[in-house]
């Protein structure tokens, strides 16, 4: 039986004219010895295996203790992956395509080492390579707990985020009703300004606490959908009327175009993407603000355009992140937290759809709400 012999890593420093001497076969083993890559062979006829020099180094056996006739694999593969490796080789054999997998194998030291397999069939032949992957599956390992640890951390992150959300309430909802007593004990006209900051104050701390909740809530998969068959042009109706009268008080033109138009989904969830969606609008428009719906053979598309200050390319892949906000508008950081769009992505993905935005900055931003007829 003939095997490649080895050859010495300070003989192949640098190919050369020095090294010329050196046979293919030599240049082979050297390139099997940096890749980790052995090479084997079974003649089915002669029933005689070849294995390359790499092959008894990753098993870490002696080349004497193979005779050529001895299948080396079963003594050293462990015996709970052996059955892994035998359909691999049935497979082959069936079907005539090559097959590969991972193993593990223990070497006479005892050490364990992670392989990975390939074999094929060609006429009486059957060959394949084994690689040592010891290291890139230590990698992966370490991968996974780094991994593991990370989820482990944004659920006590969200945890923490439901029970302060929760846990304030309580006093914000006793601030408001003190804020409410004041505006009715006749204030004074140097009061009254004060109040209404306050209330405002107050109004805005209860926005970012809803958000905080909602966010915890997708996160942690606590809100699931459910569904129910309503006529959405009653809903986009209400929600019309209602920031109508918001945006008068800021002389915003709201303008609403939709028929009568039914659909299969959560009612309170879609409510509270257009409600972040309008209220988004009102906050940055210049004076004028579409509501619309229409709908096709796989969609029903809900989009909300305002002629406000727009959002810059480089911007509009972030707008659905959490606490993004544009340092174009310094005064974003008085309205909130930045967390508005990335709820309505989070919700658009619970109902089974998508959220796409496009904008001229200065002159419109059209948010387009795609949601299937039924989820």
């Amino acid at each position: 039986m003939y095997r490649v012999p080895f050859v010495e890593e300070r003989k192949m420093d640098v190919p050369g004219k020095k090294d010329a001497h050196l046979s293919v076969l030599q240049r082979m083993a050297f390139a099997e010895k940096m890749a980790k890559l052995g090479y084997w062979e079974l003649d089915t006829k002669a029933k005689r295996f070849y294995w390359s020099a790499e092959m008894y180094r990753i098993f870490g056996i002696p080349e004497e203790r193979n005779d050529g006739k001895k299948n080396l694999f079963r003594d050293y593969i462990l015996p709970e992956d052996l059955p892994i490796y035998k359909e691999r080789l049935i497979d082959l054999l069936r079907h005539h395509k090559p097959v590969a997998g991972e193993i593990r194998i223990r070497r006479i030291s005892g050490q364990i080492v992670y392989c990975k397999f390939t074999a094929g069939i060609n006429g009486r032949r059957i060959a394949g390579t084994f690689q040592n992957i010891s290291s890139w599956v230590r990698q992966r390992q370490l991968m996974k707990e780094a991994r593991e640890k990370a989820e482990n951390a944004n659920r006590e992150k969200t945890w923490f985020l439901a029970q302060a959300s929760h846990d304030l309430r309580q006093p914000l909802q006793a601030l408001q009703l003190f804020t409410h007593a004041l505006q009715s004990s006749d204030p004074t006209p140097e009061q009254m300004p004060i109040i209404q900051k306050i209330d405002a104050s107050v109004d805005n701390f209860r926005t970012l606490l809803d958000n905080l909740l909602d966010i915890s809530r997708a996160d942690s998969r606590q809100i699931l959908p459910k569904t129910e068959s309503f006529n959405l042009s009653e809903l986009l109706s209400a929600l019309c009327d209602e920031y109508k009268i918001v945006a008068a008080q800021k002389n915003i033109d709201i303008r609403c175009r939709f028929s009568s138009v039914w659909i299969l989904s959560d009612r309170f969830l879609l409510e509270r993407i257009l409600r972040n969606l309008l209220s988004n609008a009102v906050k940055y428009t210049k004076g004028r603000i579409i509501l619309s719906c229409r709908e096709n053979e796989k969609h029903i598309i809900i989009r909300v355009i305002d002629d406000g200050i727009g959002i810059r390319q480089e911007e509009i892949e972030r707008v659905f992140d959490e606490f993004y906000q544009s340092s174009a508008i310094p005064e974003n950081r008085s309205h909130g937290a930045g967390l508005g769009l990335s709820i309505v992505k989070k919700l658009t993905t619970m109902l089974q759809g998508k959220i796409s935005v496009r904008s001229t900055p200065g002159e419109y931003t059209v948010f387009n709400l795609y949601l299937p007829h039924k989820i």
